[in-house]
């Protein structure tokens, strides 16, 4: 994270004082950075960090990734005093202010009854429209099989909606299911992006990737954040033609990133971006899904030992990184998928994009 360049001892001191100025009028949490370090904290801010804690690094507080991230503005999670963050940085004239709060508590309607209520249900939409296929198939009534490609793609995108739910509500409490295995997670993702690129051929998704890496993780989860962070690429990047995903060893851990050419987001928008529900009750948004994709990225970072970071530049696009942890161990064997059960799980994953046309005999069996 880069800082503007200092003048005199004496400028310093009046410039640290005048964003002291401001930032003691907000209730966030909010921190001036100068030359990597902390040179001012507010009240908000020191409650967490501690009063002693002018001085001290970025990389020291808010982590390596925070600390190398090279966009003007951006948004990250990052674990501070063994508690989660969501941290935003915005670049000034005067240095970096990083604002940080703790992530939104869990609405009361995600709770287990209302989410076992959605499964039974949806349980018994997709049984009851196997059986109408099949007589429909029998029958050679086009018509019925094109009305129930549309059921099928609501019906999966309902999943979707119900899986990522879960997952939020999981990340509240104890139930978080995390059943980790060694994971070639090369050969992993280019096994996922082929399965994409059957179902849609455009835009372009790419995998860059050295030698081969593995690591200890769960692969219901890797797939999800994947598949979220694709989706939120084909959903909200107007204009975008490509998407990249690279894969890095950072030694202690894996960079997962994923990025895009569409327009990118307005600074302005950025500290919103990990929120639920922000598409949601916009109108020209209705039909972006429910806002949890990345709420859900996140999680799945966080359990892997990892963070989350998402830059973007007004113009030029948007990229999220995703680092993993390698410390983590496991005796289960190596998984391998296979490209059927991938197909099944791009249907689900990117409901919200793909048309009704893929929810067919072809890919459903």
């Amino acid at each position: 994270m880069k800082t503007p360049s200092v003048g005199t001892a004496e400028q310093e001191r009046k410039l640290v004082e005048l964003s002291a100025d401001i930032l003691a009028l907000t209730n966030e949490a909010a921190v001036l950075i100068r030359r990597g370090r902390i040179a001012y904290a507010n009240p908000s801010a020191q409650a967490f960090l501690g009063q002693d804690c002018t001085g001290k690094t970025v990389a020291a507080i808010f982590g390596a990734d925070i600390a190398g991230a090279q966009a003007p503005s951006f948004i990250a999670s990052a674990t501070i005093g063994e508690k989660p963050f969501i941290v935003r940085v915005s670049r000034m004239n005067e240095g970096n202010v990083i604002f940080f709060t703790r992530p939104e508590p869990v609405p009361a309607i995600l709770n287990d009854p209302f989410l076992c209520s959605m499964r039974s249900g949806l349980m018994n939409i997709g049984m009851s429209s196997e059986r109408l296929r099949e007589q429909a198939e029998e029958h050679g009534d086009n018509a019925a099989l094109t009305a129930l490609s549309s059921l099928m793609r609501s019906y999966f995108r309902l999943v979707r909606v119900t899986a990522n739910a879960s997952l939020v509500l999981a990340m509240s409490g104890d139930g978080f299911a995390f059943c980790p295995c060694r994971l070639n997670l090369s050969n992993f993702l280019i096994t996922m992006t082929e399965a994409v690129e059957d179902l849609i051929p455009y835009p372009a998704v790419t995998v860059n990737h050295g030698e081969d890496i593995c690591l200890a993780a769960d692969p219901t989860l890797i797939r999800q954040l994947l598949l979220n962070l694709i989706s939120n690429c084909l959903v909200h990047a107007e204009g975008c033609s490509r998407i990249s995903i690279s894969l890095t060893d950072a030694g202690e851990n894996v960079i997962l990133s994923v990025s895009d050419d569409g327009k990118g987001i307005e600074p302005e928008q950025l500290p919103t971006v990990f929120d639920r529900y922000r598409h949601s009750f916009e109108p020209s948004r209705m039909g972006a899904g429910p806002g949890l994709g990345l709420m859900v990225v996140r999680g799945i970072a966080e359990k892997h030992g990892g963070t989350l970071l998402l830059e973007s530049r007004p113009g030029q696009g948007t990229t999220v990184r995703v680092s993993l942890g390698k410390h983590l161990s496991t005796d289960a064997e190596l998984h391998s998928p296979g490209m059927s059960s991938c197909l099944r799980e791009v249907l689900v994953g990117l409901s919200d994009k793909l048309p009704a046309e893929c929810y067919t005999e072809k890919y459903m069996d």
